[in-house]
């Protein structure tokens, strides 16, 4: 499923239990809720895992950044996992100088296909 929200597509595919959520464009205001909306979606299932793939992002602020947190620690509440995929060097940057490296679980390479 594509969803377009203000400036940030998200693609979204679910295999099981797992999610993978591609993110491309700017996490702005729009794209927060609509992202809010997809892990409220998962929450009601519970378990497995949701891959957030962040290759694509072009931007996140402090507000996009609160949201991941937000959702990983939803997703830990029904025993869920939430993964960061394909972090920027920039996304990387603003982990270590918010303080929160470490906090988020972080892959490497991109999954898109």
């Amino acid at each position: 499923m594509r969803v377009d929200a203000g400036a940030l597509r998200m693609s979204v595919r679910r295999t099981g239990e797992d999610v993978l959520i591609e993110l491309a464009g700017e996490l702005d205001t729009a794209g927060r809720l609509r992202f809010r909306e997809q892990i409220g979606e998962h929450l009601g299932r519970g378990g497995g895992t949701v891959t957030v793939d962040v290759a694509g992002l072009r931007s996140i602020d402090v507000p996009g950044l609160a949201a991941l947190l937000r959702a990983d620690l939803l997703l830990r509440r029904v025993h869920s996992c939430l993964e960061i995929q394909a972090p920027t060097p920039a996304f990387a940057a603003l982990l270590r100088e918010a303080g929160l490296d470490g906090r988020l679980r972080v892959g490497g390479g991109s999954r898109r296909r």
